[in-house]
């Protein structure tokens, strides 16, 4: 008996040792969370030889921080941000996380049907002036409509929860959020006038972008390169569960924080519509096209000393799965 113990322990610690051990940051209310918690539940990343560890963290400039001082190893972000840091020295890369992205929501009382209809009304916009998705607009707005929608709208800059909360109250007529507030909106009857992916179609941009993805060292990655593309894989695992099982849903509804079957599944359409399921040439070409309509717009305040997308922004991965 004393030997089958032994035998035991020493199975237990050598599978232990056999896990590499990866830090991913992350903010303590972002809907990564979600993806990460079905990893741990499922021991998907424990399958693929991970010791996930998860550093939850209160903004997003903590999150960059905790990556740039290397208490972390992993963190989401913006190819833009990437090549920003690349053309400033710091050489990290990005592999694709989401496309879900944004657009301009509307109180349904509105007779809205483009953008020129929302002159001299009140737009809300989370993410500061150099929002992806409030750059985007006013690029469109020009191309479309040869205006400057920022001349056209009365603006408030404001946190995501707070907008959510005056567009529902109708303190604001319209707003632009990050993808999970609106899906919440749309649940609450609000209507999307526009998607970022529309007016990039019509802009030019053929294939959708990516904008939101895993954010590692390139340094790192080339040293411990079976450990990043494992997690990279343990991602879209997670991701491939969350997509065709509702019951993966239920489990970690608490986290979702939805109040009703309503905004629940209007979560989970709004993020199975985001998953990025290939990352070929030619979403490279929609993001180089991207990067360009942004720079264009926001400047060096957006892109740093990035005037193009740096050679080595993407991470080269294929995971194994089939959707």
């Amino acid at each position: 008996m004393k030997f089958i113990f032994v035998f035991i322990l020493c199975v237990l610690t050598l599978n232990a040792q056999a896990l590499e051990k990866i830090r991913i940051g992350v903010l303590a209310y972002g809907t990564v969370n979600w993806e990460l918690k079905i990893m741990q539940l499922n021991k998907i990343a424990i399958k693929n030889g991970i010791d996930l560890k998860i550093l939850k963290l209160a903004s997003k400039n903590a999150v960059s921080i905790a990556l740039q001082a290397r208490a972390v190893d992993v963190i989401v972000s913006d190819y833009i941000w990437v090549s920003r840091q690349r053309a400033s020295g710091a050489n990290y890369t990005f592999y694709p996380y989401s496309k879900a992205t944004g657009g301009v929501y509307v109180n349904s009382s509105l007779k809205a049907k483009t953008l020129l209809d929302l002159e001299s009304l009140s737009l809300g916009i989370a993410g500061g002036p150099v929002s992806k998705t409030w750059l985007i607009t006013r690029a469109y707005t020009k191309f479309k409509y040869n205006k400057n929608f920022s001349d056209m709208v009365n603006k408030t800059f404001a946190s995501p929860p707070i907008l959510y909360k005056k567009v529902l109250d109708k303190s604001l007529d319209a707003s632009i959020n990050f993808w999970h507030f609106n899906a919440k909106l749309q649940a609450k009857g609000l209507k999307k006038l526009i998607s970022v992916n529309q007016m990039l179609k019509e802009m030019g941009v053929k294939n959708d972008t990516v904008l939101l993805g895993w954010v590692f060292s390139t340094d790192f990655a080339n040293k411990n390169k079976n450990l990043i593309n494992n997690f990279l894989q343990s991602s879209y695992e997670s991701k491939k569960l969350l997509n065709s099982s509702d019951a993966q849903w239920n489990k970690i509804r608490k986290n979702m924080k939805a109040k009703n079957d309503k905004v629940f599944y209007s979560l989970i359409k709004g993020y199975r519509e985001g998953i990025p399921k290939q990352f070929t040439n030619k979403e490279i070409i929609a993001a180089k096209k991207t990067f360009d309509i942004l720079y264009k717009e926001g400047g060096s305040k957006l892109t740093g000393k990035s005037k193009v997308l740096q050679d080595g922004t993407f991470w080269e991965f294929t995971p194994n799965i089939v959707w």
